[in-house]
């Protein structure tokens, strides 16, 4: 099982309020991601709290993540600390506009490692740069 697996949550399975799940995400998750992160080691807690059919799912990623340097493009390791939330709904078909996920109670899973990448994505600053010198 890879680590894209591991980030299938199961909706219909009980007991999911209150869970919580820990993952290790190092560079086959940014490989299989094929974003702008090149390699990390990331460390990423996922609380599922649950009420009927709304799912919220707080997120805490710390760890660094090797990026190119926008001045150089030579290898930069930033420190990474993001804590996020997810709403998840049931519902009947997908949609992932606004601030809610809305997936279909015929699938009855979330993955939530694009997800977890946008998150950690949009933690790093704007321009990542070596520092002078």
């Amino acid at each position: 099982m890879g680590i894209m697996d591991t980030c299938k949550i199961d909706l219909m399975s009980s007991g999911l309020g209150g869970k919580t799940f820990e993952l290790e995400i190092g560079d086959d998750f940014f490989a299989d991601i094929d974003g702008l992160i090149q390699r990390g080691n990331i460390h990423t807690t996922v609380v599922c709290l649950s009420a009927g059919a709304v799912f919220k799912f707080q997120i805490h990623s710390v760890g660094t993540v090797i990026v190119p340097c926008d001045r150089c493009l030579s290898d930069l390791e930033l420190r990474i600390e993001t804590n996020d939330e997810l709403l998840v709904k049931l519902g009947t078909e997908y949609s992932d506009e606004g601030d809610c996920v809305i997936v279909p109670e015929t699938e009855g899973y979330v993955n939530l490692a694009q997800f977890i990448y946008e998150f950690i994505a949009l933690s790093m600053p704007i321009t990542v740069c070596h520092e002078p010198g």
